[in-house]
């Protein structure tokens, strides 16, 4: 992907960006992803055993990439976790995925497995620095992101600066905004999550207890996914239509939080789900066009340019020369 010319602001890095139930990781030269592998997460197993398995391609992986593993400027690293500023500690990990992740020194065990500088940061975040970096937010001031898919992600750039507090989760927990106050609870302990509302994850119980589910086609289906919904809704299908724009409403209410709290000239919006975008969109743009307090003018809606790739090309913009 040649988004940018070649910089010389721009070393190579091993970016590695850590999912749910795959791990992709490349050679990233700015915005330039010069090679690029795929495994299983096998997240049971832990963080420290999937960094040994990506370790362990590297070599192959430059050589695809005809880049030396000694001209590495170190690993990026994204993780679905808090991660603690001016450090590379995981504060927190999802629920039954990566468990070591809060016990291990991932910078040891890089430097021991590769030799390797590393940075860490949390995947909304690094998805919103390559979409700031090189994608639909370049040459953006202030932005926001939000990233449809297993959990909701959310992440803010305010003046130039990426947002992080003083714990690390400043900006990227848009997903726990609450957005129903009869909702359904929230592993994070809150009640009408956006993502308990609205996610991939929470999606199977709001079909289930629909009353009308049994007589549904989602009823027949063996994997009940936002692709699902998408494919029913466009068949008629009256369930899937409702889960559809409810869900829909509820990403737009997290879009207004978003903009209300962080006063960006641009939203993103992100992630698997918007491979429906084209549906997505327009009610998104409405909403905010009538909800959003913008005095201004007019916050710019736009889908995600990079797609799967933004958050290596965000950890890997860690390691840019300073300008």
């Amino acid at each position: 992907m040649n988004v940018l010319k070649r910089n010389h602001r721009y070393l190579p890095v091993l970016a590695c960006d850590v999912g749910g139930t795959r791990i992709k990781f490349g050679v990233v030269r700015g915005a330039q992803l010069l090679a690029q592998m795929e495994i299983e997460a096998e997240r049971g197993r832990g963080l420290a055993a999937a960094l040994k398995r990506v370790a362990q391609a590297v070599p192959s992986l430059c050589h695809q990439a005809r880049v030396p593993m000694k001209s590495l400027a170190g690993l990026g690293l994204s993780f679905p976790g808090i991660i603690k500023p001016g450090t590379e500690t995981i504060l927190s990990t999802p629920a039954g995925k990566f468990d070591d992740a809060k016990e291990l020194d991932v910078a040891r065990c890089i430097k021991k497995l590769l030799g390797l500088p590393v940075r860490i940061c949390n995947d909304a975040n690094a998805a919103l620095l390559g979409e700031w970096k090189f994608g639909a937010a370049r040459g953006c001031r202030s932005a926001v992101m939000m990233t449809l898919g297993t959990g909701i992600g959310t992440s803010a750039v305010i003046d130039g600066v990426p947002l992080r507090g003083q714990h690390g989760q400043a900006g990227c927990l848009g997903g726990h905004f609450t957005t129903s106050l009869e909702g359904y609870i929230c592993p994070c302990g809150n009640i009408g999550c956006v993502e308990s509302e609205a996610s991939t994850w929470s999606l199977p119980a709001h079909a289930r207890n629909h009353p009308a589910f049994a007589g549904s086609r989602l009823a027949t289906k063996k994997i009940l996914d936002y692709s699902a919904v998408f494919q029913a809704a466009a068949a008629g299908d009256p369930v899937a239509v409702e889960l559809r724009d409810r869900s829909i409403r509820v990403w737009a209410i997290a879009l207004v939080n978003l903009i209300h709290a962080y006063d960006p000239e641009i939203a993103i919006v992100g992630g698997g789900i918007m491979r429906s975008g084209r549906i997505i969109l327009p009610p998104l743009r409405r909403h905010v066009s009538k909800h959003a307090w913008t005095p201004w003018g007019k916050v710019k809606i736009k889908s995600a340019m990079l797609g799967n790739h933004a958050g290596m090309f965000g950890v890997a913009s860690l390691f840019a020369d300073q300008p």
